[in-house]
């Protein structure tokens, strides 16, 4: 299980030029084992209240490739999780001025297919939006902690 204090923010546009610097920096580095690259997350659609954390998703075309990218984002800074309680997915993060969490799955997968699908969802659809950001806000509620206080589990 993962346990990091975190917070919401309101969108900030920022958040996609971090991804794009972000990916940039991960194609020097381990683009020659990947097949996509994608920005996913409540960070991804615009409007949306998130933790201030940018999630990449990597693609791979099979999951042995994965331990030859682990090491490379190790080498750069990256902590390696394992699953972190999601089979089939790798999980590392890094924390700094900018934090980045990257999830390595099987391109086009089922769950490549259920993060893109959630994200596109929720950038096309406002109620959605306007729901999850309620569940937010709730959850703070129902947890007795501020906004800025929530837990990352």
């Amino acid at each position: 299980m993962i346990d990091e204090t975190t917070h919401l923010e309101s969108y900030n546009a920022h958040w996609r030029e971090w991804f794009q610097d972000e990916r940039q920096r991960l194609i020097q580095r381990i683009g020659e084992h990947t097949d996509k690259i994608e920005h996913f997350g409540s960070t991804s659609v615009p409007g949306m209240t998130a933790k201030p954390i940018i999630d990449l998703l990597v693609g791979v075309s099979a999951m042995h490739t994965a331990e030859d990218i682990i090491p490379l984002l190790e080498s750069a800074g990256y902590e390696y999780l394992g699953e972190a309680g999601i089979p089939g997915r790798r999980y590392l993060r890094r924390r700094g001025e900018y934090d980045f969490n990257v999830h390595i799955m099987q391109h086009e997968g089922n769950l490549w297919n259920d993060n893109l699908l959630l994200r596109d969802s929720d950038e096309k659809h406002e109620f959605v939006r306007q729901l999850l950001d309620r569940a937010k806000d709730r959850a703070k509620v129902w947890s007795g902690k501020e906004r800025d206080e929530t837990k990352d589990s």
